[in-house]
């Protein structure tokens, strides 16, 4: 007689991934065992658009996500500074890069791992700005940087 047993474990606490495992059992047969792989990476900014002289975007990282990846398209013709801040835009400075006005993407990333909680990614520039900006988590770093 084949028994079965089902084990669900809730991973990545924003993402509401869900791991199931299922080991079937019997008298005349070994288990087999099928898993399928949580995701390693999370796109919290997908290719939002921002333009003006500031603007400021927010994203979350959630515990597990401790790896940023940021990416810039710089549309507009003139150079322009970005800050990430960790908790409001006067807080901790995590990341601070000038992109340049090629039109080709830019993308930043740390080797360190980042607190879980509220960033803020503040761009600006005096002479008016253009641009795309995508930020991607992951529990990989060396995984984040081959996307």
């Amino acid at each position: 007689m084949k028994h079965i047993k089902k084990i669900a474990m809730a991973v990545l606490a924003a993402t509401a991934i869900i791991t199931t495992v299922i080991i079937t059992e019997s008298m005349n047969n070994k288990s087999v065992v099928t898993t399928s792989t949580p995701s390693t990476t999370l796109s919290v900014i997908n290719n939002e658009d921002f333009a003006g002289t500031a603007t400021t975007k927010q994203f979350n990282i959630p515990e597990g996500f401790e790896y940023v990846k940021v990416s810039f398209k710089n549309t507009g013709s003139k150079a322009f500074t970005f800050t990430i801040n960790q908790e409001s835009t006067a807080g901790t400075a995590k990341m601070s890069y000038t992109v340049p006005a090629d039109g080709k993407e830019h993308t930043y990333w740390s080797d360190q791992a980042w607190s879980t909680g509220l960033l803020y990614v503040s761009m600006s520039s005096a002479q008016g700005m253009s641009g795309r900006l995508s930020v991607r988590l992951g529990t990989d770093l060396n995984k984040l940087k081959s996307l």
